[in-house]
């Protein structure tokens, strides 16, 4: 069982994106006996200036872009199970309110879901997943377990979240926010490649995810209540990497066309596709006003993050710009943009 997610990077990456990009995608891992870079806690990156905040992960650590600067949070991903290997904090959400922060912290054989204050402040986990026995040992990787991209309900007062508890494919959980309390949204797509980042619509009742269905992941709504799909997207390579504007009229996605993951917004109900980036792209993630989206995109061979400015029919107002230079991130590592 666990076989299938210590390579998780490659379901994310091998099926989705292509081959040219693979290595690009799954989340960086140091080798064993090799240390991880790391970025003084008083570096800071430049360039244009945005409203709210955009957290991202760079090189192990979450990273906070203010302004016309970005600075690394105070969040210590700590030492590994395994020697020499390297932990990552990476796939941040932001609540509603914009005063709390959800992230993975990824180890080698497992990942667990932590809370913060958005400014990095007060960490501790939700979820305990490291598993028994020696680490690397059998024992320890079919009982460690995987969570991955959170996701605030719009009430602030409960977290979705992907794990593969109990399944062999990633299924949707959520706990309170609070203190860990696990309930089962929805396992479908368990048995054909499971979810991919999910998304609530405003009202909570509806979210929006990636489902693999006949070996291809297709954007789905998903009735909260009820468990109900419907499909939204139909896009020959794929489609993946959903999540709702703010007031809920458009999704943005990535849909993968040959070896290229281009960048799309459609109604919610999945009418009027329209190309934003033609760039190979990850992970959009909306202003909290709706207006733009950021996103990362490949560029020099690694991920930086760009925003696209959007009129209020959903089509793209002008280019991308890129805000980060020579940030070097992994486009499977995630974004997020609050207030």
């Amino acid at each position: 069982m666990r076989n299938h997610y210590i390579i998780i990077g490659t379901i994310l990456g091998l099926g989705l994106i292509g081959v040219l990009i693979i290595l690009l995608t799954i989340p960086s891992k140091a080798a064993p006996g090799a240390a991880t870079p790391t970025p003084d806690k008083n570096e800071n990156l430049h360039g244009n200036s945005i409203d709210g905040q955009i957290i991202f992960s760079r090189q192990g650590y979450l990273w906070s872009w203010r302004g016309d600067k970005a600075n690394r949070l105070p969040l210590d991903p700590g030492a590994s199970s395994v020697a020499g290997n390297s932990v990552q904090l990476v796939q941040p959400a932001i609540s509603v309110d914009g005063g709390k922060l959800a992230y993975i912290r990824q180890d080698e054989t497992f990942s667990d879901l932590w809370v913060a204050n958005s400014d990095g402040t007060n960490p501790r986990n939700l979820t305990n997943y490291k598993g028994t026995g020696t680490p690397r040992s059998p024992d320890f990787t079919g009982s460690s377990l995987w969570a991955f991209d959170p996701v605030w309900s719009p009430d602030g007062t409960k977290i979705a979240f992907l794990s593969d508890v109990g399944t062999d494919d990633l299924a949707l959980w959520s706990t309170d926010s609070r203190q860990y309390s696990r309930q089962a949204i929805s396992k479908f797509a368990v048995g054909s490649g499971g979810l991919l980042r999910p998304s609530y619509s405003p009202n909570g009742t509806t979210m929006i995810v990636g489902a693999f269905q006949n070996g291809k992941s297709q954007v789905y709504s998903l009735n909260v209540n009820d468990g109900s799909t419907n499909p939204l997207t139909s896009v020959q390579d794929g489609a993946y990497d959903p999540i709702m504007s703010p007031d809920g009229n458009f999704i943005a996605y990535i849909a993968r066309k040959g070896n290229v993951s281009e960048l799309w917004v459609m109604h919610a109900d999945g009418s009027a596709p329209v190309l934003i980036s033609g760039q190979s792209s990850r992970y959009p993630a909306w202003s909290p006003d709706g207006k733009n989206l950021a996103f990362l995109s490949l560029k020099d061979g690694t991920f930086e993050i760009f925003i696209q400015k959007l009129k209020a029919d959903g089509t793209p107002d002008g280019s991308p710009q890129q805000l980060s230079g020579d940030a070097k991130l992994d486009g499977a590592d995630g974004i997020a943009w609050g207030r």
